[in-house]
C-alpha cells in the first residue's frame, strides 16, 4: 500500500483578529498531488492551523485517494494533531465545531498523525508554511 504523505500548515499573528491563511500539500513518492490554500481576514494561527488540517485531508475524502492509501497527516501543530487523532479537545467553544470536522475527516479518511518540528527543513513542511504565509498576506485566488 502506497503512502500519502499530507502535509498541512497555518499561518497568523499571534493576536486575535488578524489576517490568517493556511495552505496543504498531498505528496505521493516525492511528488504533489495537489495544493490547497485558504484566507481569512480575522482569526487565530490556531484556526489556520486546523483549517489546513480539515481542508487537506476533506480534499484526499473528496478524490476517494484514502482508498488503497495509508494516509499520514503531518504538521508542525501539535494541537491540530492531536484534536484530529481524538487525544485533545479544547474547551472554547468558538474552536468546537472546526475540531469536530477535524476529527470526523480523519476518521473518514483513516488518517494517522505525524509530528515534524518547524523550520527544521523538512522539504514538504517548509513548502506548505510558506504557502500558508502567502496566503495570509495575499489571499489565494483559487485551489489546485
Amino acid at each position: 500500500m502506497s503512502v500519502l504523505e499530507v502535509y498541512s500548515d497555518g499561518s497568523g499573528e499571534e493576536r486575535v483578529g488578524r489576517p490568517g491563511g493556511w495552505a496543504f500539500a498531498i505528496v505521493r513518492d516525492d511528488a504533489v498531488l495537489a495544493t490547497g490554500q485558504g484566507h481569512a481576514a480575522q482569526t487565530t494561527c490556531l484556526v489556520m492551523e486546523l483549517e489546513a488540517a480539515r481542508a487537506a485531508l476533506a480534499a484526499v475524502v473528496r478524490r476517494g485517494w484514502h482508498r488503497g492509501h495509508e494516509v499520514v497527516l503531518i504538521s508542525d501543530s501539535s494541537i491540530a494533531l492531536d484534536i484530529a487523532a481524538g487525544r485533545f479537545f479544547p474547551k472554547p467553544p468558538r474552536y468546537a465545531a472546526l475540531c469536530r470536522a477535524l476529527r470526523e475527516v480523519t476518521l473518514r479518511s483513516g488518517a494517522t498523525t505525524r509530528w515534524v518540528r518547524a523550520h527544521s527543513g523538512d522539504r514538504w513542511n517548509e513548502h506548505v508554511d510558506a504557502l500558508s504565509r502567502a496566503a495570509r498576506t495575499c489571499p489565494p485566488r483559487a485551489l489546485t
